[in-house]
């Protein structure tokens, strides 16, 4: 294997992507760029890193901000819990006063999952730790012809360590970076560029033809459908939210008021269909005036529709209100 890391080592040199976060060992740069790009592709990160990071230079400007701000920022890349732990990890660290250097420390801070850990030790301070993330689980069942579910924690355990073994063999940062990018442009999913690879040499998946086989597929979580009725209350000029403590979507956030069912089929009137995650959200929407007497308990927030991207910037609310109020906007 110590041949193989060279090799990554020599092809990365060669043939990776300038992409912004690479041009230094900046911990705090590289640490917003691993949370942004999980769930999301390089190509769409890139502009929300350069917009977020301009905003929040480092760790100080970030913790120091108010959360909406944050969010406001990262509409757009959805999964918005990335942004809240990104926020109360920023506080962790100014509170810590530096940044941890290695593996252990830093999965004892919040949000710090062991991937996210082992990106930034490795990347910013070359600690020997692999990554295994959805690129490198493609490369590695591949060279090793591993028919394994590597979903469960003895599998990806077995991945781990070879991982820690390709990490330890040259510079951490080069070898974890070099099998990531060759998952996401070389060894891709559907047609990878076998002949390009620097470990097609070695790769027991090609030699045996079962590069269209590997990794194994994890079956995917059954979607779930649900009827949102919301309501927009208004009074005057403004319109309320409420702190989500109905939806089993956006939990914890400002949406509209109103109420949820879980569906066993989806339904034949709706205004307009969303999904989040595993969630398919038929969306009825409703306006009256702020006599509203429904069932909504829950505390309202009264804002201007122009705070909507501060207040609650997530598309399905967006998209209600934009045919709620139609007539207004």
């Amino acid at each position: 294997m110590a041949g193989e890391a060279e090799a990554l080592h020599q092809w990365f040199q060669e043939n990776s992507r300038p992409l912004p976060w690479r041009k230094s060992k900046n911990p705090y740069r590289i640490w917003i760029s691993e949370v942004m790009l999980q769930q999301t592709t390089v190509t769409a990160v890139v502009p929300y890193f350069k917009k977020f990071t301009a905003r929040f230079p480092d760790v100080k400007s970030l913790a120091q901000a108010d959360l909406k701000e944050v969010y406001e920022y990262w509409a757009g890349l959805g999964y918005y819990s990335r942004a809240r732990n990104l926020h109360k990890s920023a506080q962790a660290l100014y509170s810590l006063g530096q940044f941890p250097k290695n593996y252990n420390d830093l999965i004892q801070l919040p949000g710090f999952g062991d991937y996210t850990s082992r990106a930034v030790s490795s990347q910013a301070f070359s600690e020997p730790v692999g990554v295994v993330d959805g690129n490198v689980i493609r490369v590695l069942s591949r060279r090793f012809g591993l028919s394994i579910e590597w979903w469960k924690t003895k599998e990806k355990k077995h991945l781990q360590e070879i991982a820690d073994h390709y990490a330890s063999l040259s510079e951490p940062s080069i070898i974890n970076q070099s099998l990531m990018e060759l998952g996401s442009t070389i060894c891709r999913p559907q047609n990878p560029s076998c002949l390009l690879c620097p470990l097609k040499k070695n790769c027991i998946a090609l030699k045996q033809d079962r590069i269209d086989q590997l990794p194994l597929k994890k079956a995917k979580r059954q979607s779930e459908i649900w009827l949102w009725k919301a309501e927009i209350i208004e009074k005057g000029d403004k319109l309320a939210l409420v702190k989500n403590e109905y939806a089993p979507f956006l939990k914890g956030q400002l949406i509209l008021p109103g109420e949820v069912k879980k569906q066993k089929l989806a339904p034949k009137e709706y205004d307009f269909q969303h999904a989040i995650t595993h969630h398919k959200i038929y969306v009825q929407v409703t306006r009256r005036r702020s006599n509203f007497t429904g069932r909504q308990k829950l505390p309202l927030e009264w804002i201007y529709p122009k705070q909507l991207k501060e207040k609650a910037p997530f598309s399905l609310i967006q998209k209600a209100i934009d045919i709620g109020l139609g007539d207004r906007i």
